[in-house]
């Protein structure tokens, strides 16, 4: 232990017995005791960052330093922690901060693929330090994601294994990114393994993805470490996944919505969900403006049933207990850092005062904290190596023959599809989509290397009637994909966002209608958070009134290449086809 360390514990103690001045008092609260379940009329004193005290009102000194807050009969909450979050992309993390840290989420544990996939262990490293010194806490896990993806051979700068196990050694990095399913199960990647023994070693989670894995197969992913899924899409598969000591955690975010359909079946099962976790699984500007973070997820739960302790459980020290975090974070009592929320009652989760590190940090949903806005380098700008695209990319070529039978990604939602076949006639050796209703196309370009290997596929369901849509960002690999009905549009969208250096865009006769810059690592903004917000929401709407179907078209185009999700991705190497493992070619019968 450092001398500092010891004077600052000798401080803590000294302030809990009176001898000296706090430095917030805060009077007047019912403080909610996740230990025990209690709601207890409490005083809270706090002594730097952390509680040295909680417990009826006392006598403490004053000192010049000394503030004091009356919360008038309201509630006190430990802050809330999301402990499975995509927030490396889209927005800076200071927007981030703004529209979050109010919603009373006073920390985050987030993958960070995006940095990782552009710049390495060097993106990895350099968001991490984008985090420093904010009012808000981040913690990370090691981008496993760009582990994978590099071994496929896409990324700028592949990592290694010895990448990963350096940035597990960092002391922000609580655990090893989600670890897909099929890499431990069906098709084992030995690095993994060794990634997984360096995590557990060091006391650090290993976090799972064990979308569609029962049985033997979810009981084989458990026992090689994997300690969480945020997968579960039905009470039954929480229930499972619980029963194998999984921390099985339920989403409500931009992704994936799974509390309506798991809650009440969940509440009927009456579990000990002492190991069940709240979280967003990414929650996108528009949604953190308009609907919050935690607190919109928390409230959710309550509002279907849940019982409002266990709500906020579930958001608060379930959490931390997971990722070894509970002797800082979690609950509200003496030697923990001092990171609350004050809420008018247990059932009504609207933050009025959210205080974090013993300082407030937002009042009324507005922050009142100072931020750090930091410098990205040069090399964070320049993450998007595409050569100028051509219509003729975009060709499908079929030889001989006037009609050719054709793979099809056939949409069922917004993010799960279906493998279907059609027929689709051929001129000159191509094979044409452009008279065929709710077919586009859709291709993948590879975006690091500057090697403009690409894969062209078709999707139907999208209902796309004019024009190209293009994202520089996009799941695992983030390599650009474009969704079009017209080659010349397509063409036009991939080389629109080369000028932009990242983004994205809709294209309509060769014009950009409607963009998003991502100039910083090719997959965030430099704008504004509210900016941000309205330009997404103004971004789908446009998508809908040019016929896209699903509720949320953006993430149809961000999944194309979300391998784990059944059944058929496009990749830079051409369809994958996740329940049989392999690639296929557009054109059935023809291998890759």
């Amino acid at each position: 232990m450092t001398e500092l360390k010891a004077i600052k514990i000798k401080q803590l103690g000294l302030t809990a017995l009176g001898k000296e001045p706090a430095d917030l008092i805060i009077n007047g609260g019912k403080v909610l005791n996740v230990y025990t379940g209690e709601l207890l009329e409490n005083q809270v004193v706090i002594c730097g960052d952390r509680i040295a005290y909680v417990g009826p009102e006392a006598v403490f000194p004053a000192g010049p330093q000394t503030k004091t807050i009356d919360v008038h009969g309201q509630v006190i909450i430990p802050g809330f922690i999301d402990g499975h979050i995509h927030m490396e992309a889209l927005m800076k993390v200071t927007e981030f901060i703004k529209l979050s840290l109010p919603c009373g989420t006073t920390s985050v544990i987030t993958e960070c693929t995006a940095p990782s996939n552009a710049l390495g262990q060097e993106g990895f490293k350099l968001f991490v330090a984008m985090a420093h010194n904010q009012p808000q806490r981040f913690y990370f896990t090691a981008p496993t994601i760009t582990y994978l993806c590099s071994n496929q051979g896409s990324g700028h700068k592949a990592l290694q294994v010895k990448d990963m196990i350096d940035i597990l050694d960092l002391p922000e990095v609580v655990g090893m990114g989600e670890v897909y399913w099929p890499s431990l199960v069906g098709d084992p990647d030995q690095g993994l393994y060794e990634i997984i023994e360096a995590a557990l070693d060091r006391k650090k989670t290993v976090e799972g993805h064990g979308a569609g894995a029962r049985n033997q197969k979810l009981a084989a992913m458990a026992a090689q470490g994997v300690g969480s899924c945020h997968e579960p899409v039905t009470a039954e598969e929480v229930r499972d996944r619980l029963r194998l000591g999984l921390t099985t955690m339920i989403r409500e975010g931009s992704v994936r919505r799974e509390l309506q359909e798991v809650l009440g079946p969940l509440i009927e099962m009456d579990l000990d969900l002492r190991r069940a976790v709240l979280v967003s699984d990414g929650v996108w500007p528009d949604s953190l403006l308009n609907d919050g973070h935690m607190d919109f997820i928390v409230q959710k739960a309550i509002n279907l049933g849940l019982e409002p302790v266990k709500a906020i459980q579930m958001a608060t020290l379930n959490t931390a207990e997971h990722f070894n975090l509970d002797h800082d974070l979690g609950g509200i009592a003496p030697g923990k850092l001092a990171d609350m929320v004050v809420i008018p009652d247990l059932r009504t989760i609207k933050p009025q005062l959210v205080i974090c590190g013993g300082r407030v940090v937002a009042k009324e949903g507005k922050l009142v904290a100072g931020l750090h806005e930091p410098d990205y380098p040069q090399e964070a700008y320049h993450c998007l190596n595409v050569p100028a695209a051509t219509p003729g990319i975009f060709r499908i070529e079929a030889g001989s023959g006037s009609r050719a039978a054709v793979r099809v990604i056939e949409l069922v939602t917004d993010i799960v599809n279906k493998e279907a076949s059609i027929t689709l006639p051929v001129e000159n050796g191509v094979v044409i989509t452009a008279n065929e209703i709710n077919v586009c196309k859709v291709a993948v370009i590879e975006r690091y290397r500057g090697t403009g290997q690409r894969a062209v596929g078709l999707i139907r369901g999208y209902g796309l009637r004019h024009g190209a849509v293009a994202s520089s960002f996009s799941f695992d690999e983030g390599n650009m994909v474009v969704i079009g009905t017209n080659d010349k549009d397509m063409a036009a969208a991939v080389n629109r966002l080369r000028e932009l250096q990242g983004g994205l865009v809709f294209i309509q006769k060769g014009r950009a209608v409607k963009e998003i810059p991502l100039p910083i690592f090719g997959a965030v903004s430099e704008m504004d958070g509210l900016d941000v917000s309205e330009k997404f929401k103004d971004f789908v709407l446009s998508l809908q009134e040019a016929g896209c179907q699903g509720q949320n078209p953006l993430l149809t185009l961000f999944t194309i290449p979300f391998t784990v999700i059944p059944s058929i991705r496009l990749l830079i190497k051409g369809y994958w086809l996740s329940r049989e493992r392999r690639v296929a070619n557009v054109l059935i019968g023809m291998e890759p």
